[in-house]
């Protein structure tokens, strides 16, 4: 009798211990998904759209190629990245929209200028890259994969007196 109280009290005592270490794993892996290509969420809504394979193929060339230098890019922004989402959706939830949402995150997050250069060059390598895989997509999948063909898409023209 005493031989199974010490087995069973040994037993409930690693399973004491080995449940919050196997929490800290999983936590872990939820954290390294995000860690990877930036990219990867264009990609996916490619092959969601309908692209046929070798124009998925060609778009993970591109997000292989743009990845790591939009990567680089974003490391100059630093802690400030966490703090402009953070401002972006305050903003957000007050019902700024566009011009005005933008300028309430700046004002939130002041940028030093290295940190305002280093989100000027993942801007434009983020446009490069949508850009890239506009031109490889036939309308109908561009706007099903909600990929803006680049010059000008989305923004309104000017009305003008006459």
């Amino acid at each position: 009798m005493k031989n199974v109280l010490k087995t069973i009290t040994l037993l409930a005592l690693a399973v004491v211990i080995a449940a919050p270490m196997s929490a800290q794993e999983k936590k872990k892996k939820k954290g390294e998904k995000g860690a990877g290509n930036p990219l990867a969420a264009i990609v996916k809504k490619v092959k969601d759209s309908g692209a046929d394979e070798v124009t998925v193929e060609k778009v993970e060339a591109l997000a292989k190629e743009y990845g790591p230098k939009l990567a680089e890019a974003r490391k100059g922004l630093g802690d400030a990245q966490k703090a402009m989402a953070e401002a972006r959706k305050a903003a957000a939830a007050d019902g700024k929209k566009g011009k005005d949402l933008q300028a309430a995150v700046e004002a939130a997050v002041n940028l030093t200028d290295e940190q305002k250069a280093a989100l000027a060059s993942s801007q434009e390598l983020q446009k490069k890259f949508t850009a890239a895989v506009a031109k490889l997509l036939t309308p109908e999948q561009a706007k099903a994969a909600g990929v803006a063909a680049g010059k000008g898409a989305g923004k309104k023209k000017k009305k003008t007196d006459e």
